[in-house]
């Protein structure tokens, strides 16, 4: 093609048409530029599909997680929920000798608790996504927001009920006899003695039900509120 194009420039000027070979030359510079700005353009295109289809396979990670943040919240809501009877008993001053022998895992009420680990492949992936070349989406800015309130949120959460937990523990392993029976499983007698009798335990129950059940349990019922209209909105697009 390049050799047409000269032999024609060659003939033009052999024959002293100097005004056509002008107009030629020209004509030449602009097919060249218009060839040019065609293959950036096409060029812009695959990247900015391979940018989109980038995006939307982080929105399938990112879906995924949701969901076993979803199916991991309603396992630990489910688990609050059926031992929440034995807290209002407590609370309430009617539990028993024989309550406490007879409840399985009882004993350990205030000392244990099922804490969600936010799964976060998807968004920090989306974190370090070039959006640039794209077109902005309010999904990402959503997701993004979510996730960052969410974790830290969580995270203080957490910390408050570790920090109760750790309490609970030392307190009783330095001032009651009972505790090397107690945490080796030897022998609760001296434990649900104290459960009973001594107003210590029902006020440490207090916290712990008002740190699980008046904030965190509302928490972790607006993160699967959320999460699941976000998961929704997930899927539309990866369906696109």
């Amino acid at each position: 093609m390049i050799k047409f194009f000269r032999k024609i420039r060659q003939n033009l000027l052999s024959e002293g048409k100097t005004g056509n070979y002008l107009k030629y030359a020209i004509g030449e510079i602009i097919l060249v530029m218009i060839g040019i700005l065609l293959a950036l353009q096409i060029n812009n295109w695959n990247e900015k599909r391979l940018q989109n289809q980038s995006l939307k396979n982080i929105y399938t990670i990112i879906a995924e997680d949701l969901k076993n943040d979803i199916a991991d919240i309603n396992m630990i809501l489910k688990n609050k929920k059926e031992i929440e009877p034995v807290f209002n008993k407590i609370l309430d001053g009617l539990m028993t000798k024989e309550n406490y022998n007879n409840c399985d895992g009882c004993q350990w009420l205030i000392i244990g608790s099922p804490d969600l680990t936010i799964e976060k492949r998807g968004y920090n992936l989306l974190n370090n996504f070039d959006t640039s070349k794209i077109k902005a989406d309010s999904l990402t800015i959503k997701i993004v927001q979510f996730y960052t309130k969410q974790i830290t949120d969580l995270n203080v959460d957490n910390n408050l009920r570790s920090s109760d937990i750790a309490k609970n523990i030392n307190d009783w392993q330095d001032n009651y006899e009972w505790y090397s029976d107690y945490i080796t499983n030897r022998n609760i007698d001296g434990f649900i003695e104290y459960a009973i009798n001594n107003h210590d335990y029902v006020n440490r129950t207090a916290n712990y039900y008002m740190l699980n059940y008046t904030i965190y349990i509302p928490k972790l019922e607006a993160f699967n509120s959320e999460a699941q209209d976000i998961l929704k909105q997930l899927e539309e697009k990866i369906k696109k």
